[in-house]
């Protein structure tokens, strides 16, 4: 009986969620499940008072959703904006088994992002949103500005993507070029065997590419092109197992949900046909972009040199010196302060 009754404790805790609440009189706390596209997505809404400006966090993968991270170190941001956490379809929260690996396309998500700002906005009855993007979200950051450029107020870029070929090929050079540095034989037989990506694309070891893909990010990371003094993720790890938004059989999800998205968009052409200097030279929103100087999975110096190329009303680029592909975690007291340092520039003209 003693031991039925433990069971059903770790049971019943383990399948329960909450986010703190927010004790001032115009605050919200807020999660539900929203209907975007035919798909149940979860939305986490946090603010001290809602009343301040909207800020969307388009998390990276796909598939991998960023809302325990963004909570455990980027919480600050909800003093001062109302932060929208989405997990993306299939990603985190919102995965499904039941979800077909045919709506792991490109434009599905864009389509999502749409219709999550159309729906902000009149929620909160504004007429533009503060859009944050990194890594993959930074794309689907870039496509949004572009196509409804009226619905932002400006846009940040963390560890931009920006073209398959350039950025890829780059990574993989770095890797290979510190794996010889430091003599690391196996890495550089591994790299070697899988071979230059062509077009983004790893294609002479593995058909569709994306366990070469896996291979060189996994060197990456292990040879310092990922992220600042680290070369593992058991840190965030920790932080994703003891989120209070997620229960334990949502974390038993989310490594499932990253492999779902991240193996099957691969076979989606719109994937791997990126090159946004020549796609989206222009923008008609104000545009910043945040790197790590220790950011080789989508390397700093193109994200530089984009910028430069780029024709916006207003642009800047921002480096942050410890940190790789995810500065937003990993020198987050910086990231806090540049985010309401842009919001001030951005609404003083």
């Amino acid at each position: 009986m003693r031991y039925l009754f433990i069971v059903a404790i770790v049971a019943i805790f383990a399948s329960c969620t909450s986010t703190k609440k927010i004790r001032t009189p115009n605050g919200i706390a807020e999660i539900q499940y929203l209907e975007l596209n035919n798909t149940k997505q979860y939305v986490l809404i946090r603010a001290k008072d809602k009343s301040n400006p909207v800020l969307l966090f388009l998390h990276g993968g796909p598939g991998a959703s960023a809302t325990a991270l963004l909570r455990k170190f980027n919480s600050e941001l909800e003093e001062h904006f109302t932060v929208v956490y989405w997990d993306q379809r299939n990603a985190g929260k919102s995965y499904s088994k039941q979800n077909s690996k045919e709506e792991i396309k490109v434009t599905k998500y864009i389509q999502d992002v749409d219709t999550l700002v159309a729906y902000l906005k009149n929620r909160f009855n504004v007429s533009k949103i503060f859009l944050v993007g990194h890594s993959w979200g930074s794309r689907l950051g870039l496509y949004a500005i572009q196509k409804n450029p009226e619905d932002f107020m400006a846009y940040v870029g963390i560890g931009q993507e920006l073209a398959s070929y350039q950025g890829e090929l780059l990574s993989y050079k770095y890797t290979l070029n510190k794996a010889k540095e430091v003599n690391n034989l196996k890495a550089i037989k591994e790299l070697e065997e899988i071979g230059e990506p062509i077009s983004g694309d790893y294609t002479k070891m593995y058909k569709n590419g994306f366990w070469g893909l896996v291979q060189q990010k996994d060197w990456l990371l292990k040879l310092g092109g990922e992220r600042y003094a680290k070369t593992k993720y058991t840190d965030w790890i920790s932080s994703i197992w003891f989120s209070r938004e997620y229960s334990f059989f949502d974390l038993l999800k989310y490594g499932k949900a990253s492999g779902f998205s991240a193996g099957n968009i691969i076979y989606d052409p719109d994937f791997n046909n990126i090159d946004f200097f020549k796609q989206i030279p222009e923008v008609k929103v104000p545009v910043f972009f945040i790197s790590g100087a220790y950011d080789y999975n989508t390397p700093w110096e193109l994200v530089e040199k984009y910028h430069t190329m780029l024709q916006a009303p207003k642009k800047e680029f921002i480096k942050f010196e410890k940190s790789g592909h995810s500065p937003v975690f990993e020198e987050p007291e910086r990231f806090n302060q540049e985010i309401l340092r842009i919001y001030n520039i951005v609404k003083n003209n």
